[in-house]
């Protein structure tokens, strides 16, 4: 560099640059942890308020209380163990000295006092018939098996962990209990599993994955000092993203964490490309020239892949599931910031802190037998060009059939390993005592007061509530099922004759009349504010069971429908678990669609514009969408399902594939504008960015499968799906981006077509 030329701005502010960058480390710091330690799920929470499966979940809960309970049993536990009794004292205390005075539960039942509820005046039933009554709920099928129910209070909803350890801590304190050998599982319980499941050993995985990442790039670089550059940067631009988070307000799910990840291996990935472009141009520059020259080269391939990257995941934002939602604008956010952050950081530090060039100087910009290998690959895809773009075509129509066989799923099973306790707890409860998922049918039926013609009579109310019960447990599928007729004694037909039939009515009204205050203490009746009488009949269906939930709730309205035709002013409003599972299932198939076509014709725009040519553009997409295709048309022809880990990574995987397109593509385009043939600017372009296109994809592919073994499924899914696309794109980009190019590109029209030549300098370009 002549003395008379200008200074570059990396010479002029490259140590403010880093200076900045350290200052703001602990800041980020701080954020990043509070994001980390703010984490929380309520699967019950993905779906947003507009929804009527939400607000009807919201409305039910109103009426009848919260859902927060846990179901709580032990081997052994049975209606006749004395420890029933002492462990349900022990967790009705306020709890020890360290802990507020409020208790962390609220009402507790076991079911030696449903048993007692049903035998005992007035209801008096007999043992028999208590226990058939009780059987899939409070006891188990061999009549003996039994739980506590524990609703938990207001201070257990706001620390929902703190309540589960202290259930568990209860059992310690009880002669032949220990707190290894409790089952718990509940609603309550889930979003806790959750949080424990997507925190357990991820610093230790977050170590195996920065492991990964530092040996294949010191392999790739063959330098220590330019491999801790860009991991050094990665790890602030994945600090970044979470402050990013934290300081917005936005809470914190584990589907959410994956931002970071994916911010960390995008930014290596933009960093190795740039690294690589320095390295090249040190053949023929002195290092502080070389920066420039690298930052130039990989200025546009870089913005173009972070836009192209970011609008893959904001079109995730047309999803209507809270956590993807997030995910997509969060992660389009932080990619967007980690790129700017990569370019202004990664060249101010090469230029204070040049890699020595000595082990890097090649006249032939790479080993002999690199070079002599791309020549031969460019031969080769050039002569099988059409048969490699035609056998994609057909690879692309086999795989959009499996996709149109995609089933989705949203059950808590899909979010834990079938080794986790929570699904061990689960399976254990639904074995010995019952089916654990709530479908809950609320019946409003107007109430008579005195001699109105309208409404109906408390007797009458009873006898439609108690055949709508058992025309719902007669549905395939349901396990269970409780209501207020449940605590009631045996009461007679309204539509009977007679003064006798008459008078078994009205004391069976009188007796109703004495319990409504407990039906409604037992949450199994709520009076509605224009004076109707609001009676709840919950189901349960088992949470292991793959039941089309949809076809589940059309069997039960059904079923609610026939035993109402008589009554119509009876309004049946179907509320709980399944219902809102179902949706978000409906919702992730559709989400899945929209947000992979949205993307698709985002990104199609920005390649017909880069390549100025509609043909070709279109085309050049081929590649970049066959790894999504791939991997869930498989998924379809396998009939594995798609839940929200597998979900995250279509959008996801289009975006990035793009990244080491638009590189290769640059490349092309240069050696095309210097008059090469499409042959010569195929291997140009193989020779400039082949060798990064696949160390990016082996850091970034590897990186991420690190996080396979995250005992929170959806993280570990999410892993081996991108570690299954990246590898798919990154043989795409070798071979049918190149096929495409050869396909459907146009040379320049010169009198003599000068193989070989070199192409222009970006500067120049």
């Amino acid at each position: 560099m002549s003395s008379s030329s200008p200074r570059a701005w990396q010479d002029r502010y490259g140590w403010l640059i880093l200076a900045l960058c350290l200052l703001a480390t602990p800041v980020l710091t701080y954020g990043a942890k509070g994001a980390f330690d703010s984490i929380k799920n309520r699967v019950e929470d993905w779906l947003p308020e507009t929804f009527e499966e939400t607000q009807r979940l919201k409305w039910f809960n109103e009426q009848f209380g919260t859902d927060e309970l846990l179901m709580i049993s032990w081997d052994g536990c049975t209606l006749d163990d004395p420890r029933l009794e002492q462990y349900k004292a022990e967790l009705a205390k306020p709890g020890s000295a360290d802990d507020a005075k409020a208790p962390w539960f609220g009402d507790i039942v076991t079911g030696k006092d449903a048993l007692q509820s049903l035998t005992a005046d007035p209801l008096e039933l007999a043992s028999d018939e208590a226990l058939a009554r009780m059987q899939g709920w409070l006891i188990g099928p061999d009549n003996s098996q039994t739980c506590l129910v524990a609703i938990v209070s207001k201070k257990g909803e706001g620390d929902r962990a703190g309540a589960i350890d202290y259930a568990y801590r209860c059992a310690d304190q009880v002669e032949g209990l220990e707190s290894e050998n409790m089952i718990i599982a509940g609603p309550t319980s889930d979003g806790v599993a959750v949080d424990a499941a997507s925190k357990d050993s991820l610093d230790l995985i977050n170590a195996g994955s920065f492991l990964v990442c530092i040996v294949i790039m010191y392999i790739g670089f063959r330098s220590m000092r330019a491999t801790m550059i860009v991991f050094l940067i990665a790890i602030f631009c994945e600090q970044l993203s979470m402050s990013i988070m934290y300081f917005s307000g936005q809470a914190i799910d584990s589907v959410l964490t994956l931002v970071a990840n994916l911010t960390y291996v995008l930014s290596i990935s933009s960093g190795v490309h740039l690294v690589n472009y320095y390295r090249e141009s040190l053949a023929d520059r002195s290092p502080r020239e070389s920066v420039a020259w690298a930052l130039r080269a990989a200025l546009v391939p870089c913005l173009l892949s972070a836009c192209t990257t970011s609008i893959g995941m904001l079109s995730l934002m047309v999803s209507q599931i809270r956590p993807v939602t997030n995910f997509g604008m969060y992660a389009a956010a932080s990619i967007a910031a980690g790129a700017v952050v990569l370019l202004l950081l990664a060249p101010a530090a090469l230029y204070k802190f040049p890699v020595d060039p000595k082990s890097w100087r090649d006249p032939n910009h790479g080993p002999r037998w690199l070079h002599l290998f791309w020549e031969r690959l460019s031969i080769g895809v050039d002569k099988a060009r059409w048969a490699i773009f035609l056998g994609s075509l057909v690879i692309i129509g086999f795989c959009l059939m499996g996709v149109a066989r995609i089933e989705t799923s949203a059950q808590m099973h899909d979010l834990f390993w079938p080794e986790a306790r929570i699904i061990r707890d689960y399976d254990w409860l639904e074995n010995k005592v019952g089916p654990l998922v709530p479908v809950e049918v609320v019946l409003r039926m107007p109430t008579k007061i005195d001699d109105e013609e309208n409404g109906l009579k408390l007797d009458e109310e009873f006898y439609i509530l108690d055949k709508a019960q058992k025309a719902i447990a007669e549905v395939e599928g349901i396990g269970a099922s409780m209501s207020a007729a449940t605590f009631a004694p045996e009461f007679p037909d309204p539509k009977q004759r007679g003064f006798i039939a008459a008078a078994r009515r009205a004391s069976f009204r009188k007796v109703l009349e004495g319990r409504l205050d407990e039906y409604v203490e037992m949450h199994y009746l709520s009076m509605a504010e224009q004076g109707d009488h609001l009676w709840r009949i919950s189901a349960r269906v088992s949470a292991a069971d793959r039941l089309d939930y949809g076809d589940l709730m059309a069997r039960v309205k059904q079923s609610v429908d026939a035993t109402l035709a008589e009554h119509p002013e009876i309004e049946p409003i179907y509320s709980g678990s399944v219902p809102l599972v179902f949706k978000a299932q409906t919702e992730m198939l559709n989400d899945l669609i929209k947000s992979f076509g949205l993307a698709f014709v985002m990104i199609a725009l920005i390649m017909i514009i880069l390549l100025r040519n509609v043909l070709t553009g279109f085309f050049s997409m081929a590649p970049n969408v066959l790894p999504t295709l791939i991997a869930f048309g498989t998924m379809g022809w396998l009939g594995l399902s798609v839940e929200v880990g597998s979900l995250l990574t279509a959008s996801a995987a289009l975006g990035i594939a793009v990244d080491d397109s638009l590189h290769f593509i640059s490349w092309f385009n240069r050696g095309i504008a210097a008059g090469s043939t499409r042959r010569e600017a195929t291997r140009l372009a193989y020779e400039h960015c082949g060798a990064a296109m696949t160390q990016t994809s082996l850091i970034c592919s590897f990186g991420l499968l690190v996080f396979g073994l995250s005992s929170f499924a959806p993280i570990s899914r999410f892993a081996w799906m991108m570690f299954s696309l990246l590898l798919i794109a990154l043989l795409c980009d070798l071979f049918v981006l190149p096929a495409i190019l050869l396909c459907f590109s146009r040379e320049k029209k010169t009198n003599e077509n000068a193989a070989g030549v070199a192409p222009a300098s970006p500067s120049e370009s």
